[in-house]
């Protein structure tokens, strides 16, 4: 069904205030990134990025689609005929902007030789080759499009909030409906039980079998996000993300292999991330997070087996430390092309092994 006559269907209006929150968050977080240090937090949100500038350009997709086919209610009669154009000015001029952003953030992940992943479930092929001077003219070309977005913005704001407050017609109240349900979906998050912040002596170690030897090895930079609570473990999840660059086994030129195209691709594939979605209890203090693991854009079930020991502090102060194990085999997540595909070097079972301190967050 389409728009009736002087209100939109709330298609159209859950299409307009979906956009609207996914923008200004893409603004706020583009923004707020490109002032963070390199580092694991900042390939966080740079993910996070690309993948809402995926959705964004499908929810854009989806509403030109609906709106080709259901036009919109007319403007008041009573508007001038030099508002009416520059309102369909600057509407249709904030469309072709989100497109051409979004294309030119896809083109900016190309160029830099980066995955452009829809949350870690589906990667997108390059049709561009790294190119340096390409990927610096979009980067300009992209922060001079996020404040032009702004700008229209604003002004498109300026003027529903005029129409409402001051010539107090109904334009701004046809879009409103779901405003509040679709703000209200976007900004909250799923409760969690308890959320802990892991401390600096927390560790991610590899244990491996070199020529027969045993080694050992640990990712120097990894980040969290841990929402745990013992009396209700169901609702657990765990989300750890690793810089695999920061790996370091004492070894420089062992450390460069594993680094290399042939085994962990860090050129391409920056990261590793667990993630957990539930945690069961299996015995006193000894539960396992029930997930997946993720190197290379190979994903594959993983359960990991802890114990945790929770300890309250005279200062109020809850801490927490699990020690956990568990064992992989290499090949499952292709870590070893070529030559290094044979296990007669390196062992085809590695051994992860966690140790997390905690402080639960007040």
């Amino acid at each position: 069904m389409g728009n009736q006559e002087q209100k939109y269907t709330i298609t159209a209006r859950m299409f307009h205030w979906a956009v609207a929150l996914l923008v200004f968050s893409l603004l706020a977080v583009g923004w707020y990134m490109g002032d963070l240090p390199r580092g694991i937090e900042k390939f966080r949100f740079v993910e996070m990025h690309k993948s809402f500038g995926l959705l964004l350009l499908a929810l854009m997709i989806g509403r030109s689609l609906w709106r080709a086919f259901n036009p919109p209610p007319p403007l008041p009669d009573d508007l001038p005929s030099w508002e009416k154009h520059a309102a369909k000015l600057t509407h249709w001029a904030l469309y072709g902007l989100v497109f051409l952003q979004v294309f030119a953030g896809m083109s900016l992940v190309w160029t830099a030789n980066s995955p452009l992943t829809f949350f870690g479930l589906l990667a997108l092929p390059a049709p561009m080759a790294p190119d340096k001077e390409v990927h610096e003219l979009l980067e300009e070309a992209h922060e001079m499009g996020a404040r032009l977005i702004a700008l229209l913005a604003l002004l498109h704001i300026g003027a529903a909030l005029r129409h409402h407050f001051i010539l107090k017609n109904n334009i701004l109240r046809r879009m409103l409906g779901l405003m509040l349900i679709v703000f209200g979906l976007g900004i909250s998050w799923p409760a969690g039980a308890a959320l802990w912040n892991m401390q600096p002596a927390s560790q991610i170690l590899f244990h491996f079998v070199q020529s027969g030897a045993a080694f050992t090895g640990q990712f120097q930079h990894f980040d969290a996000r841990i929402d745990f609570d013992p009396q209700k473990p169901e609702d657990g999840r765990i989300d750890v993300m690793i810089d695999v660059a920061s790996l370091d086994t004492q070894n420089e030129e062992r450390d460069a292999i594993l680094r290399s195209g042939d085994i962990f691709d860090v050129e391409q594939f920056p990261q590793a991330q667990f993630k957990a979605d539930t945690v069961r209890q299996t015995g006193t203090g000894e539960y396992e997070a029930v997930g997946a693991l993720t190197i290379r854009d190979v994903s594959r079930p993983l359960n990991l087996p802890f114990s945790l020991t929770i300890t309250d502090a005279d200062d109020g102060d809850v801490s927490a430390t699990a020690h956990g194990k568990v064992a992989i085999s290499r090949r499952d997540y292709e870590l070893g092309k070529g030559e290094w595909a044979e296990t007669g070097i390196i062992a085809d079972e590695v051994i992860i092994e966690i140790r997390v301190e905690a402080l639960q967050q007040r």
